[in-house]
């Protein structure tokens, strides 16, 4: 029997795949690759019991390979997803061919699910450096999908962050071409259908003239704001035509990062601006008390006074020194509400009447007496309050129904049940017949050191009715003022019913 030129170990190596058949059809040897991918495949063993020829057609209808010397053939394992391999026919003699075959694959999980690896290739087999060049490529790709997420999700945190800012924003390329904006940037800049395509910084900067006063208008130039906003200087401040202000930087990270944020300062420039007035009003209010001490004491210093007169200058200074005590205490209950600092205040039931009994004991003297009266129905409701807190704030309202009745008058106080947004509550009104107030001065009755007083002979600070508001706030209720000139004002204090 004729014997291939190579075999053995040699064939193995160079064709890990070949399969030695008879003219019957007859598998006398196959490869090693071949056995691991096929175990039922030995010696012995009908090809055909294992193997369907595909192609050439004609090999379906012999069991005679010889006579297909040089032929390309196909052929596939039985079963489903059966291993195909490809290759040629090569006759040895007369009875023997052999059959140089490689497995059909294109990915190396083919391989896998056949139970078999590269090395199991034979080196000048082209499908092994083609599976290599995949597996590249695939790697490739997958790395670049894997970048590709993690700049959509980086590009998602950063437009998350940038839409949860409190700063406007606005990207520009090295060419002043808008890039992104923020939502926040749109409508500070009063953009609600969003910017204009294309949009050049440029157009934003005109827009921002447009909306800001002639002033800052004519001060605002972004090229003149990013060497500002480099030098590490403040950001501009333009104040918008409604009032608004806008904070301005625009920075420049590289060549082509232009960035620029703008920020709603509204509210904080109000407060600095509310604090200033605060403190020049405070001032000015003790300065003429502490005005007032500072002369009557120096003149019990440097003159020789009669008893009478000594009396005299010392009651003055009592009266001054305890008024500077007084708006002191104020400023400072004021301060600890708004802070919420107030470690004192005890809500409990409590009963108005008593609280109105104690208030007017404490705050009306014997001729001021005389011009209150005071109503309530048969049954009145405990209410939920703290009894100090809210006898203040009580107290303020009568003592200010006294003050500015400077001609008399009587001051009625009445009290009676009120439903207030589906709460239970008790009103309490203050009503006297005094100067009253107008639409402008009722306006500002809440603001701080504000009198509607112009003359200022009337006494007091101007904080009284702030007072009385934010006391009501933490009682969970209300205060209602309403006034006309020359024919007095009621205040109204609501306090939830325990």
């Amino acid at each position: 029997m004729a014997s291939p030129c190579i075999q053995g170990a040699a064939l193995d190596a160079a064709f890990p795949f070949h399969i030695l058949v008879d003219a019957e059809g007859t598998v006398l040897a196959a490869g090693p690759a071949l056995v691991r991918a096929l175990p039922g495949l030995k010696p012995g063993e009908a090809l055909r019991s294992h193997l369907t020829p595909i192609r050439p057609r004609s090999l379906m209808q012999t069991n005679d390979w010889s006579t297909h010397e040089g032929q390309a053939v196909v052929v596939t394992a039985h079963g489903d997803g059966g291993l195909s391999l490809r290759g040629q026919v090569c006759r040895q003699s007369q009875d023997l061919t052999l059959l140089l075959l490689t497995p059909v694959v294109t990915r190396f999980e083919d391989l896998r699910r056949h139970g078999l690896q590269l090395s199991d290739l034979a080196l000048h087999d082209a499908t092994g450096d083609m599976l290599m060049l995949q597996r590249a490529a695939q790697t490739s790709l997958d790395d670049a999908q894997r970048l590709t997420n993690r700049l959509r999700q980086r590009s998602q945190q950063l437009q998350l962050m940038s839409e949860l800012s409190g700063l406007g924003i606005a990207y520009f390329s090295d060419q002043g071409e808008l890039r992104q904006s923020n939502e926040l940037f749109h409508r500070l800049v009063r953009w609600e259908q969003g910017p204009p395509s294309p949009c050049q910084i440029g157009d934003v900067e005109g827009r921002l003239r447009e909306l800001a006063t002639s002033h800052d208008a004519a001060r605002l130039h972004l090229d003149q704001l990013a060497e500002a906003t480099n030098e590490g200087l403040d950001p501009f401040t333009m104040q918008a035509s409604d009032g608004q202000h806008l904070a301005l930087s625009y920075r420049s990270g590289s060549a082509s990062d232009h960035v620029l944020f703008i920020r709603d300062v509204t509210r904080e420039t109000l407060v600095d601006r509310m604090k200033s007035e605060f403190l020049s009003t405070a001032a000015h209010e003790l300065r003429t008390p502490m005005t007032s001490i500072f002369g009557f004491s120096e003149m019990l210093v440097s003159r020789e006074l009669k008893a009478e007169q000594v009396k005299s200058v010392a009651a003055t200074i009592h009266k001054q020194a305890s008024w500077m005590v007084s708006l002191l205490q104020e400023v400072l209950d004021l301060a600890r509400i708004e802070a919420r600092q107030i470690d004192d205040l005890n809500i409990t039931a409590c009963d108005f009447k008593q609280i109105l009994s104690d208030c007017i004991g404490s705050c009306c003297d014997a001729s001021q007496l005389t011009r209150l009266t005071w109503t309530w129905p048969e049954h009145v409701p405990l209410i939920a309050a703290d009894r100090v807190k809210a006898g203040q704030a009580l107290g303020n309202v009568i003592n200010n129904a006294v003050k500015y009745s400077p001609n008399g008058g009587p001051v009625e106080i009445r009290c009676f049940e009120l439903n207030c947004d589906g709460r239970d509550g008790l009103a309490i009104e203050v009503q006297d017949h005094g100067i009253g107030m107008t639409p402008q001065q009722l306006a500002r009755v809440f603001e701080r050191f504000y009198r509607a007083d112009p003359s200022c002979n009337i006494p007091g600070s101007g904080l009284g009715m702030s007072l009385v508001e934010q006391i009501m706030k933490l009682h969970d209720g209300s205060v209602r003022i309403t006034s006309e000139q020359g024919r007095g004002t009621c205040a109204t204090l609501w306090f939830p019913v325990a």
